[in-house]
């Protein structure tokens, strides 16, 4: 394992651990100082690709994500990357000075490649670096990682919008028995996919309170 930090946008430094194998996640997590076991939202679905009329339902759905992270004291795991979803939780945990850890998963190669700056989300608080060479990669690893930090708590993943990899990031939740909620209303896969076993449908179109609420009888 090699800790480092990470220089990203506005001269933001964040603290970043490679790990190789899946039973470095524990120690990795006391060296980062992600606080474990707690309660774990894994977000997935759109990073680029998110229509302009999707973007309103998405960001709603994201509102509804952070509150419900800070109300129930959760750590979030996501892609960590400056698109879509994941910049938009990052801006609005930001905006609203939310305390809820946000860590990314990002293969390492990703980074050697380009300027982290150019690809990392700088609102994110901790990130790991995982062996891997293709979007998607990192999807088992968010799965394996987030059951590490939940423990005996719960955890459940919620899609909002997505693709292709979205899909594959609910397969390894439901393979790790981690309940699914899909954000119907803000297009794409989220819209498309099939309801089965532990994945259950969410209106975007409903109060935000009362999704609110509905998700944290479901993490607490």
């Amino acid at each position: 394992m090699l800790t480092r930090q990470i220089p990203l946008k506005h001269d933001i430094k964040v603290q970043a651990i490679n790990i190789s194998e899946n039973s470095e996640i524990p120690s990795a997590l006391d060296q980062l100082g992600i606080p474990h076991p707690k309660p774990v939202i894994v977000l997935v679905g759109g990073a680029g690709g998110i229509g302009f009329l999707d973007k309103f339902p998405m960001r709603k759905a994201i509102g509804i994500v952070t509150k419900l992270a800070e109300e129930t004291n959760s750590v979030v795991l996501d892609g960590g990357t400056l698109a879509g979803i994941m910049k938009e939780i990052g801006q609005q945990r930001k905006r609203d000075k939310f305390s809820f850890p946000l860590v990314g998963v990002v293969f390492d190669s990703l980074v050697m490649k380009e300027e982290p700056k150019s690809i990392l989300d700088p609102n994110h608080t901790h990130f790991f670096l995982i062996s891997g060479d293709d979007w998607g990669d990192e999807s088992a690893w968010i799965s394996k990682i987030a059951t590490s930090i939940a423990g005996d708590n719960k955890s459940i993943t919620i899609l909002i919008n997505g693709g292709n990899i979205s899909r594959t990031d609910v397969e390894y939740s439901l393979l790790e028995n981690r309940p699914v909620f899909i954000m119907r209303g803000t297009g794409r896969l989220a819209d498309e996919i099939t309801l089965t076993g532990k994945v259950f449908p969410v209106d975007i179109s409903q109060k935000p309170e009362e999704i609110l609420e509905y998700l944290k009888s479901k993490i607490l």
